[in-house]
């Protein structure tokens, strides 16, 4: 009987939780998109500062080819590494307002071309094209984001 008491409550609160319908949890809605927004968001900068970072290093011996190969792989796990993070935050809060969330992906699809225009040795007035694609898609972001 005790067992039965039990198993009605839990279900009791579980309905409870599955079915909010007072103020407190919409004012809990509106704080958890909030949240998810200033996430992915602080995602996007700190990736927006990792690609800076990583892509105007200079080659410290410039006399070293293996030196300059490791400049570019940094860059290239840099634009990688970032999309990577940006998608996975967007993914992850996923109460984000919508057009924050396809900001964000759309940000990341852009890292991810960018770097893999390099890896392929596309030319730099390409590379120069798909950078200003990111940096606009960044911006837009960015926009959202204030």
């Amino acid at each position: 009987m005790a067992g039965l008491a039990a198993g009605a409550l839990g279900a009791a609160a579980v309905v409870g939780l599955s079915h909010p319908g007072s103020d407190s949890s919409a004012k809990s809605t509106v704080r958890d998109a909030n949240d998810a927004k200033l996430d992915v968001c602080a995602a996007a900068l700190l990736a927006r500062q990792a690609v800076a970072k990583n892509m105007h290093l200079v080659n410290p011996d410039p006399e070293n080819p293996l030196a300059q190969l490791a400049v570019a792989a940094n860059a290239r796990l840099a634009l990688v590494g970032s999309a990577a993070y940006v998608r996975g935050r967007a993914d992850a809060d996923a109460a984000a307002p919508s057009e924050v969330l396809d900001a964000a992906r759309a940000m990341a699809g852009a890292l991810e071309h960018l770097n893999v225009s390099y890896l392929v040795g596309q030319s730099n007035s390409e590379h120069e094209e798909i950078g200003r694609d990111l940096d606009s898609r960044m911006a837009a972001l960015g926009a959202l984001c204030k």
